[in-house]
C-alpha cells in the first residue's frame, strides 16, 4: 500500500492497553500476544504516515478527524467443551442454540462501555463507532482457520451480538503462539478471512478510511395500487425472490434476539443498531412502464428495488410491500415514492450502489446500459462457459474489500458496472448478464437490455435460465 492509493483517508489507530477479560484465567502469554500484534500494526501505520494512540484509562489528545480505527483486546480464552464440538463438527445452524446458550456474552457491549467513552474523549463520531473492533483472544483446540465458511461466519455473529461490535478480529491461539501466526477478520456481510498481522493492517487502513454514505428520502407521489401490482417488473422481482429461494441461494434472515440469551441485551442492541434482523440478498430492476411527474423523469421510468430486512423483508417470500419504487438522487442518496395503501418503508442498503452510477451512465451515454441488479452473499463457478454471460475482473489492491453503505464501495460498484458497460459493447452487446464477485461478500449479477421479449417480461430470465443449466453454480464467498 502506498500513499498514491485513492482511498487512503490516514486512518488514525487508536489501541486500548487494557485486555477485557471475559474468561478470568489469562495466562501472561496473552499480553504478550496482544503486544506482538500491537507492535506490527503501529509499524505499518506509521509506515503511512498514520497516527497512532496507545489508549490507557484517559486520554485527551483529539485525533485530527473521524477517520479512526479502535482495537479493543478481549479475552475468551477456553471455550466450553460443547461449543468446541458444535464448531468443530460443523453443524451450524441446526445446534445454534448451544452458541446462544454457551457463548460468554457482556452487558452493556464493549462498543458502549469502552468504545463510546473513547470516542467521547477523543471528540470521534459517531460514539457508536463501525471501527470499533475486538481483538478476541480464543484458544484453538479445534483448528479455527479450518473450519468451514458457514461456520465461521456464523460464530462471528454470534460474537458481534454477544461481545458487542460491528467487527471482531478473531485471535486462535495455541500455546504461546498465534495459529499459522493468522488472525480472522470478521465483518458485518460475513467476510472472514485468515490474514497475516502485516496483511491485516493494511485491511483495517482501508476500514478506517470509510465514510457512510447513501440513504434515503421520501418523494411525495404516489403509485396507484392496481399499477403496481399489475406491473410486469414488480411481478417479476417477486417471482425472482421464490427461485432463489428454491435454489437455497438466499440464507434465512438474522435475528438479534436469536443470538443473545439476555433479554434486555437484545433489546439494548436492537435499540442501539435501530433493526432485529438482518436479511442477506437484494435485487433491483428498472421498471419504464411506471413514469413519475416530468421533474422527476430524468430515468425515463423507476427503479424497484427489495426492501430493507430491517422492516421484516424475506427476500425468498416477497410480497407487494417488500419492494421499494425509487429513483437516484443527486445528492447521493435515493428518492423513494409512495404505494397507495401502503406504509413507505426504506430500500436495501445497496439501491444507492445499484443505482448512482446508473444516473451517470445514462447522462453520458443517453441510454440505460443496465437494467437488473442480483447481489446474493455466495461466490460463483462457470462450469460451462457461455456467450449469455461473461465476469469482470478485480483488483483487490486498487478495490479492496469493504462494507455496504460506505463511500468506497459505491466506488466499487461504479467501477464494476462501467466495467460491465465496457465488456459488453465490446462484446457487440450480445451477452444478456455479468458476473462480478465483490470481495469478501458475494456476487452481483448485472443485467443488460435487450429488445426480447423474454427480457421486457422478466429481466431475470437468462440468468434463472443459466443457473436451471447448471451453466454456473454459486458457492460459499471465496475469501481474500
Amino acid at each position: 500500500m502506498k500513499k498514491e492509493f485513492w482511498w487512503l483517508k490516514y486512518p488514525t489507530l487508536i489501541l486500548l492497553k487494557e485486555i477485557q477479560k471475559v474468561n478470568k484465567n489469562m495466562d501472561k502469554s496473552i499480553e504478550n500476544l496482544k503486544d506482538y500484534i500491537y507492535e506490527i500494526l503501529v509499524q505499518e501505520f506509521k509506515e503511512h504516515n498514520c497516527e497512532v494512540i496507545l489508549w490507557k484509562k484517559e486520554q485527551d489528545k483529539k485525533v485530527k478527524n473521524n477517520y479512526a480505527i479502535i482495537i479493543n483486546p478481549v479475552f475468551l480464552g477456553k471455550l466450553d467443551s460443547k461449543i468446541e464440538e458444535v464448531l468443530k463438527n460443523n453443524k451450524l445452524p441446526e445446534d445454534n442454540e448451544i452458541l446462544k446458550e454457551s457463548l460468554p456474552e457482556v452487558n452493556p457491549p464493549f462498543a458502549i462501555s469502552i468504545g463510546r467513552k473513547v470516542c467521547k474523549n477523543l471528540e470521534i463520531y459517531p460514539e457508536l463507532h463501525p471501527n470499533f473492533i475486538n481483538l478476541v483472544f480464543i484458544e484453538d483446540n479445534i483448528n479455527i482457520h479450518s473450519l468451514s465458511s458457514n461456520t465461521k461466519v456464523q460464530l462471528i455473529r454470534f460474537l458481534m451480538a454477544k461481545l458487542g461490535a460491528f467487527k471482531n478480529i478473531i485471535v486462535p491461539y495455541k500455546g504461546e503462539n498465534i495459529s499459522e501466526n493468522k488472525v480472522i477478520l470478521g465483518t458485518l456481510e460475513g467476510g472472514h478471512p485468515s490474514l497475516r498481522i502485516e496483511d491485516l493492517a493494511k485491511r483495517l487502513m482501508v476500514f478506517g478510511s470509510c465514510k457512510e454514505v447513501g440513504g434515503y428520502e421520501e418523494i411525495d407521489w404516489e403509485i396507484k395500487e392496481d399499477v403496481w401490482k399489475k406491473s410486469k417488473i414488480v411481478n417479476s422481482m417477486i417471482n425472482l425472490g421464490k427461485f432463489l429461494g428454491e435454489k437455497k441461494l438466499l440464507s434465512e434472515p438474522v435475528e438479534i434476539r436469536n443470538l443473545v440469551k439476555d433479554e434486555n441485551l437484545a433489546k439494548l442492541i436492537v435499540r442501539l443498531v435501530n433493526y432485529s434482523r438482518q436479511a442477506e440478498g437484494a435485487f433491483m430492476a428498472f421498471e419504464p412502464e411506471i413514469k413519475p411527474p416530468k421533474e422527476l423523469n430524468f430515468m425515463n421510468g423507476i427503479f424497484i428495488v427489495t426492501c430493507s430486512g430491517k422492516y421484516g423483508t424475506v427476500k425468498s417470500n416477497l410480497s407487494y410491500k417488500d419492494l421499494a419504487p425509487i429513483i437516484p438522487l443527486k445528492n447521493g442518496k435515493v428518492g423513494v415514492f409512495k404505494k397507495e395503501k401502503e406504509e413507505t418503508i426504506g430500500p436495501s442498503v445497496e439501491a444507492e450502489e445499484f443505482t448512482l452510477p446508473l444516473l451517470e451512465m445514462k447522462e453520458k451515454l443517453d441510454y440505460l446500459p443496465i437494467i437488473g441488479v442480483v447481489h446474493l452473499h455466495r461466490g460463483y463457478k462457470i462450469l460451462n462457459p457461455s456467450s449469455k454471460f461473461f465476469y469482470i475482473p478485480i483488483d483487490i489492491r486498487e478495490y479492496p474489500p469493504v462494507g455496504c453503505g460506505v463511500d468506497l464501495m459505491q466506488e466499487m460498484s461504479k467501477y464494476a458496472m462501467k466495467k460491465a458497460v465496457e465488456i459488453w459493447e465490446e462484446r457487440k452487446k450480445l451477452p444478456y448478464f455479468a458476473l462480478f464477485y465483490v470481495p469478501n461478500h458475494g456476487t452481483n449479477i448485472f443485467i443488460f437490455p435487450k429488445d426480447n421479449f423474454n427480457i421486457y417480461e422478466d429481466p431475470f430470465y437468462y440468468f434463472k435460465e443459466s443457473v436451471d443449466l447448471k451453466e454456473l453454480i454459486f458457492t460459499d464467498v471465496p475469501q481474500v
